[in-house]
């Protein structure tokens, strides 16, 4: 029996037919974009995503395929009405929509009291905030939402009929009890949210059903297909690293980045709540991760592409190469003296700040595009390891990262990332981690394997390492601590009358 694997991101979906060892045997791929109606709203017709899955899927289809597993990107809602039509435009996580409503939420229930139920922080990203900003702005909206979805629990309520999410996903609305394994309906009721129309909680790997018949059909698949219950894309990811014991840790850099750090146990810290780290369910029953990430990594170098490289982007394109292999050879071996803060699409952790932008320190008349292009390298591994000392102060301690997603490409930023990190890191060799950990939960739940961290463990194979260099490293070190007083600098000029009048009439 063969499993397919669909891994729904933010801007495409990959899906992806694999066997008990781990290895595709067919893929596809389909991109979506995002749309602004106004600075500062990131949105997406949730139709969009659903048709991406559905052609991706289609592609590759066979009778081979016994069971399907979804994992999707958390915290966005789609609200579907009595017909199961799609009532609005899903908010992305990056959305400045939310952040008001922070303070609402605070004011409402103390922060410390919130993670130790949900394992969130309180933050603009979570659905929570962004719901509560739907129910003040638009009411009748929300009261029409016969459903409250997240992509995962959509696609698959789609597909079979029965609405079902996992706890992984569940928890990134913020409304989620870690403990009890069910909705907070205290934290919901507190805050002023109806959990109404909320999919029923699973753990991940429970078979939800079979597809509906005439999906089946029209997908070109068997209706004996079973559905099953997947997770958050990044502890599905960390599940196809073999990421799965306290202390290993994993980066994936995609529009966003993402370190996860496996944790021992769910006791919260009241720094995690100072800092913005989660306590989420692993796809493990009894595991837990946590997430430090920058909601700006990927995105700051397609934006450096788009904008300076354009051209040469066509033309490597109609040549067939690979421009950030290009930019990558150009660049020297010494780190720059520029410092950039790489929030072009607003921040993660520890801030969650999406009005805040992005910044360069130090250019001069001499600066050159490979200097500025090696300095957003630099910065998006600043802004990680930034994190990563934030994440010690609360206990946490790791040796080596796994490291996937588009990053794992590039020698150069790996090695970037290793000398400002000071430490190892290791690139997978199969690069389709979600899919992967899509097909072990799918493998499990139909019997065909017993000990799934055994079996992903198996199967993970490190293809290259990357040491820090001790001279590069030292001089990073004295770098960071410049980088660190960036932010609040910056952040105190967004705050003048003038400076953000943009986005904040129109929120």
């Amino acid at each position: 029996m063969l499993y397919a694997g669909l891994d729904v991101g933010t801007s495409g979906c990959k899906a992806s037919v694999i066997g008990v060892g781990g290895v595709p045997v067919r893929s596809s791929y389909r991109e979506y974009s995002t749309e602004s109606p106004k600075p500062g709203h990131i949105e997406i017709d949730a139709r969009v995503i659903y048709d991406a899955v559905r052609d991706a899927l289609a592609e590759i289809a066979g009778p081979d395929i016994g069971a399907i597993a979804i994992a999707s990107f958390g915290e966005s809602v789609v609200l579907l009405g009595k017909d199961d039509s799609v009532l609005t435009n899903s908010i992305y996580y990056s959305d400045i929509r939310g952040i008001d409503e922070v303070t609402d939420i605070r004011n409402a229930m103390d922060p410390e009291d919130i993670l130790r139920i949900t394992g969130m922080p309180v933050g603009p990203m979570f659905s929570a905030s962004k719901l509560l900003w739907l129910k003040k702005n638009e009411p009748a909206l929300y009261k029409a939402a016969e459903r409250t979805m997240l992509f995962g629990d959509y696609i698959s309520y789609m597909f079979t009929g029965e609405s079902v999410i996992d706890y992984s996903l569940a928890s990134r609305t913020m409304l989620f009890d870690i403990g009890s394994n069910d909705w907070a309906h205290d934290v919901a009721e507190a805050i002023g949210l109806d959990l109404k129309g909320f999919s029923r909680p699973v753990q991940s790997g429970t078979v939800i059903g079979n597809l509906r018949g005439e999906i089946a059909d029209e997908l070109g698949l068997s209706r004996s297909v079973v559905v099953v219950a997947g997770g958050h894309d990044q502890p599905v990811a960390a599940l196809g690293a073999g990421v799965l014991r306290p202390g290993e840790a994993m980066d994936i850099t995609g529009s966003s980045e993402c370190l996860l750090v496996v944790l021992g146990d769910c006791d919260t810290n009241p720094l995690m709540t100072r800092y913005g780290f989660c306590y989420e369910p692993h796809v493990l029953p009894g595991a837990f991760v946590t997430l430090a990430f920058n909601a700006s990594a990927g995105a700051a170098i397609k934006w450096y592409r788009d904008t300076f490289e354009a051209e040469r982007f066509k033309v490597a394109i109609e040549r067939g190469e690979n421009v950030y292999a290009i930019l990558d050879a150009e660049m020297g071996d010494e780190p720059t003296d520029i410092l950039f803060l790489p929030y072009v699409s607003g921040s993660g952790t520890p801030w969650f700040d999406s009005i805040t932008g992005g910044a360069f320190i130090g250019l001069r008349q001499s600066s050159r595009r490979p200097e500025i292009y090696k300095s957003i390298l630099e910065g998006i591994s600043y802004e990680i390891k930034y994190n990563e000392t934030l994440l010690e102060k609360c206990g946490l301690t790791f040796h080596s990262i796994m490291a996937a997603g588009g990053a794992a490409r590039s020698a150069s930023l790996l090695q970037i990332k290793a000398d400002i990190m000071g430490r190892r890191i290791d690139v997978l060799d199969n690069r389709d981690i979600g899919t992967v950990g899509l097909a072990l939960i799918c493998a499990k739940a139909m019997g065909d394997i017993d000990d799934i961290a055994a079996v992903a463990k198996g199967d993970v194979r490190i293809s290259a390492s990357y040491e820090p260099d001790a001279t590069r490293a030292e001089y990073y070190a004295g770098k960071l601590r410049e980088y660190r007083s960036i932010y609040t600098s910056i952040k105190s000029l967004n705050s003048m009358p003038s400076s953000d009048f943009g986005m904040r009439k129109n929120r």
